[in-house]
């Protein structure tokens, strides 16, 4: 337990690190490099994440089976799994450097809008990241087990460690005048460096053994079969969230591509916040599940998360809305220029339509509990290609905004329309009742409070990190204050309010 809570301690830890760091470096790489390059930079990094899809979804697959035979105990049966899982993933990355070459010469047909100093330099940051990952390919079976062996402590302060590492010397590289292609062979260096980490871990400090003998092919059909659906997600979660880049690429140019990139990071940022509460809630709903609770004890457990989850991100959402704009300006105007209108209006589009699926997410955890999730699987998988689809036919018109709307469209319609109908009929929760009591009381407040925040960002000129940081804190404590008496109710300020009690009491004692 104590190596869980520290491990859980790390995990949020290296989050607020990785978007602190995001947050400071984002405006001084993209300055440095400049609009062109800062994109090429972020292109040729998606290119290759779609290239990784040739693990099939496998290093999950690797990490459950270890697990379940570290807690058997099963030594020898560990040690003849990995060493068949070597075998067949050095067999992938072989497969995967057919791939990436083959891809390489294509690259010019892939984005003709680039001009050709830009395509040269992503074809050196490209050959130098489908390097790395051939390299990674034999090794993921062993590197990546810690977690399946319930170490988190080790394994978590020292990606910590090498994430601030990663941090210094990027600010140094760039000070020095160096560019992309110094930070991708930085990044190449960090992960052949966090490999070799993994593999002295693994060996030494884990005890874990390899066996090679001839391939198990049952073995091998059997990890397949459990690791497709992982691939299905993995696909859904691309075709989402990393295709724009290319169709922008493709269609607008790499300057566009840097448009989108910032726009579309926003939701990442969205996402994980909504995680905080949903990501623990698992256990309880597998409890409630196995004891037979009922379809309505099960919707009501979704809108109570789910309403804590729409204030939270509701307050998020709103001073986005009414200062995300002037932050873009002070954050990265200096580089991209009139171009954060579309940053703004972009993230907002997605925000906006992300916030349902959002405050649902433990509808997730009820599906995998009732071992149902399959066919939510399916129809996010069907609607990402929807999206694919739309915003490459709208960004050929409107460039970075219609893969913007592309997004959008493909989200309301998979995971809002789609999903609740799946909620309600193949799992039996009352989606009428969770939007009655979970979103219909914040049109009473919302409004009203985006229509004033927005007016006054107009009328206070937000020019200084100063006035926007104190414009943003006060119209969030206003925010806060209206739906803590208008929405919130009693146990549900009591969930909040408890702990600062607590804190308040120790820290009387405390004197």
């Amino acid at each position: 337990m104590n190596e869980l809570k520290a491990g859980a301690l790390l995990n949020y830890i290296s989050i607020a690190t990785r978007l602190a760091t995001q947050f400071f470096l984002t405006p001084f790489i993209l300055s440095s490099l400049g609009q062109d390059e800062y994109g090429i930079f972020m292109l040729s990094n998606s290119v290759i994440v779609w290239l990784s899809l040739t693990d099939f979804g496998l290093k999950a697959t690797v990490n459950k089976y270890v697990a379940m035979y570290h807690a058997r105990n099963e030594t020898s049966q560990m040690a003849h799994f990995l060493g068949q899982s070597m075998v067949l993933f050095s067999c992938l990355g072989i497969f995967t450097a057919i791939c990436g070459i083959v891809c390489y010469f294509y690259l010019g047909d892939f984005f003709p809008n680039l001009t050709g100093e830009e395509h040269k330099t992503l074809e050196i940051l490209y050959l130098l990241t489908l390097g790395n990952l051939i390299l990674s390919f034999p090794l993921r079976p062993v590197t990546g087990i810690a977690s399946a062996y319930m170490k988190f402590v080790t394994p978590g302060v020292v990606e910590l460690s090498i994430s601030l590492l990663n941090a210094g010397l990027t600010v140094l590289l760039l000070c020095w005048g160096f560019k992309a292609i110094a930070l991708t062979i930085l990044g190449v260096s960090t992960g052949i460096g966090t490999m070799l980490w993994g593999l002295y871990y693994a060996f030494r400090c884990l005890g874990v053994r390899l066996v090679f003998s001839r391939p198990d092919w049952p073995l091998y059909r059997e990890m397949f079969q459990f690791s497709f659906w992982i691939l299905l997600n993995q696909i859904m979660d691309l075709f989402y969230w990393r295709a724009g880049t290319p169709i922008i690429a493709r269609t607008s140019g790499a300057a566009a591509v840097t448009v989108f990139s910032l726009g579309i990071s926003f939701s990442q940022y969205f996402m994980t916040a909504s995680t905080a509460i949903s990501g623990v809630i698992y256990p309880k709903i597998m409890h409630m599940v196995a004891q037979e609770s009922t379809k309505e004890q099960l919707t009501d457990l979704m809108i109570r998360i789910g309403r804590i989850q729409a204030a939270l991100l509701c307050l998020i959402l709103a001073v986005f809305l009414c200062c995300g704009h002037d932050f873009l300006h002070l954050w990265v105007g200096k580089t991209i220029g009139t171009e954060i209108s579309t940053v703004w209006a972009g993230a907002a589009l997605v925000l906006v339509v992300l916030l349902i699926p959002l405050t649902q997410n433990t509808g997730i955890a009820i599906l995998q509990a009732l071992n149902i999730h399959k066919g939510r699987a399916v129809i996010l998988f069907y609607s990402s290609v929807v999206c694919v689809i739309l915003g490459y036919l709208i960004s050929l018109r409107y460039g970075a905004i219609g893969m913007f709307a592309g997004t959008a469209i493909s989200l309301f319609f998979g995971q809002i329309f789609l999903i609740n109908r799946y909620y309600s009929r193949k799992a039996g929760l009352s989606i009428k009742r969770f939007f009655a009591q979970v979103y219909i009381p914040l049109l009473y407040s919302v409004p009203l409070l985006l229509l004033a925040g927005i007016t006054g960002s107009f009328l206070i000129k937000l020019d200084s990190w100063t006035s926007l940081i104190a414009y943003s804190c006060c119209y969030a404590v206003a925010f806060t204050a209206v739906l803590w008496r208008a929405y919130l109710n009693e146990s549900e300020r009591e969930l909040f309010s408890a702990p600062l009690k607590k804190l308040i009491h120790f820290l009387k004692h405390a004197r």
